[in-house]
């Protein structure tokens, strides 16, 4: 990424967080990308980053007077390369499965993709019991109004989400 972001999906590229440093009380405040996403789309705020840059209060004292900064994350650390790789394989079977699931209802979406999505989520998750849940609602639940395969990747979001995984905005 050149120059600063135009929205705050743009530091997903560079596994950026976002920094709010308070001019009134000296404050700090790391944010994680994917929750302030997440909360600035539940109150349906701007993801561009100069409105973000305007309108991010201090979380202690409430001040508007803020300077907010993306923070990128270097490169050159294996571990955090390889969290990266592992969140992103994750993310990418969340993807395939979220496809999966909003097409069960019309058609059968039991191929090797929905599979191969299940297996890489395996070592995720606590038990297979979800994912097992998952294949049997996509089987069962063709020609169904309610889509309970939808459900069910719901329930694995759930989870994930619980265990502290990187599961990107879009699926939470």
């Amino acid at each position: 990424m050149v120059g600063p972001p135009k929205t705050l999906q743009d530091l997903r590229r560079v596994e950026g967080a976002v920094r709010v440093t308070c001019r009134a009380c000296k404050a700090v405040k790391l944010y994680d990308l994917e929750e302030l996403i997440i909360d600035r789309r539940f109150r349906r705020l701007s993801m561009e980053w100069e409105a973000v840059r305007r309108t991010m209060p201090c979380r202690n004292c409430d001040s508007t007077d803020t300077r907010v900064d993306g923070v990128p994350f270097g490169q050159d650390d294996v571990e955090r390369r390889a969290r990266r790789s592992r969140a992103l394989l994750m993310n990418l079977a969340l993807a395939v499965l979220d496809d999966a699931s909003r097409r069960a209802r019309d058609e059968d979406v039991c191929v090797p993709a929905t599979r191969l999505a299940l297996r890489v989520l395996r070592p995720y998750l606590p038990d297979r019991e979800l994912l097992v849940t998952f294949w049997t609602a996509a089987e069962t639940g063709r020609g169904k109004p309610h889509g309970p395969a939808l459900q069910a990747m719901r329930w694995i979001v759930t989870k994930l989400v619980d265990a502290g995984h990187p599961v990107w905005a879009e699926f939470r």
